[in-house]
């Protein structure tokens, strides 16, 4: 099974996959064996034989960007936690158990601060509840709201 046929069925067993993707599958895995060989180069830079290859050679820079690069299409095809939040549009949450979640969290605030005068909230509350809240449940809101 070749790369690409891996990461097309990760892709859509994750719900994401689109024909769309398929340069940047494409250029993913053609970038990988790149950094494959560049390794095999350096580490036959290794003197004496058996010995670890020096992070001075040029080969490991190379091996640096590689990485670099492969991370970044590794983002845009939703292959890490932040990008596969991004692609499958989930800004909140979505189970309901983490919504119900979120609704007590709140309802917990408000009955703690009902009652209270504005100078005594200052007493009561954290700084920012919402951000305690959002950090707390590791949400993050809306860019529109930042």
């Amino acid at each position: 099974m070749t790369k690409e046929q891996i990461y097309r069925e990760q892709m859509q067993a994750l719900g994401i996959y689109d024909p769309i993707f398929e340069p940047e599958i494409a250029t993913l895995a053609r970038l990988e064996r790149e950094l494959t060989r560049a390794q095999k180069a350096w580490s036959a830079t290794a003197v004496p034989k058996g010995a670890a290859p020096s992070f001075t050679d040029p080969h490991y820079a190379v091996i640096q960007k590689l990485r670099a690069e492969i991370l970044q299409h590794r983002e845009a095809l939703g292959f890490t936690p932040k990008s596969l939040r991004k692609i499958a549009g989930s800004a909140g949450p979505e189970s309901p158990e983490q919504k119900d979640l979120i609704t007590s969290k709140l309802d917990a605030i408000a009955a703690k601060v009902a009652g209270y005068s504005d100078e005594e909230l200052e007493t009561v509350l954290p700084e920012d509840p919402y951000a305690e809240l959002m950090e707390e449940l590791n949400v993050r809101p809306p860019e529109d709201l930042l």
